[in-house]
């Protein structure tokens, strides 16, 4: 597929058949997340591939939970009534985490030191791609409390969570959101 055509039509999914995905084809997103490029080329990700049902379940309830108490606190309704079913729909969740120590030079310039989360997200866009190519839909998910889905899912608590990206194959048609016009996104400094 070619690179554009990759990045205009990849799209969020969320809701997935139960299918499995092949092996060769989660290699294959693995691989591509370990191409991405990265700070001082430390290639800081770790990616958990979580597959067991009770630990996808034990997710949902605590996302399910969560929601509810950002709800109170904002009083979105959206929040109230989103559905966290991909979640153990979806065959596979790819956990994508770092060590904040594995960072560039950044870390020594007062509140930055964030070079390994922007290196793990070039990872996550190169799977979504990679994935999309492949026939494999996706969701980059982030609506979780760090410390208790880190928990959840084994990852060491050195790590940060940086995001996870619900991987399996779409139960529905693809649904491409509007984009802004790139001209109103752009500021130019001659």
């Amino acid at each position: 597929m070619d690179i554009f055509t990759a990045l205009k039509e990849r799209w969020s999914c969320r809701n997935f058949k139960s299918e499995a995905i092949e092996a060769e084809k989660l290699e294959k997103i693995l691989t591509a997340g370990g191409w991405a490029p990265s700070v001082m080329n430390l290639q800081p990700w770790r990616f958990y591939v979580i597959k067991n049902a009770d630990l996808k379940q034990r997710l949902k309830e605590h996302c399910e939970t969560l929601a509810q108490t950002i709800f109170a606190r904002s009083g979105w309704k959206w929040v109230s009534k989103y559905s966290f079913e991909f979640l153990v729909q979806a065959p596979v969740l790819i956990a994508v985490a770092a060590d904040p120590k594995d960072t560039g030079a950044d870390q020594f310039v007062k509140e930055q030191g964030t070079g390994y989360a922007f290196s793990c997200c070039a990872a996550i866009q190169n799977m979504l791609l990679a994935a999309h190519a492949l026939g494999v839909g996706t969701l980059w998910f982030s609506l979780y409390d760090t410390p208790q889905a880190k928990e959840i899912l084994g990852i060491p608590p050195h790590l940060d969570l940086v995001s996870i990206v619900v991987t399996g194959y779409s139960a529905e048609g693809e649904k491409h959101l509007p984009r802004k016009p790139i001209a109103d996104l752009t500021i130019i400094r001659d």
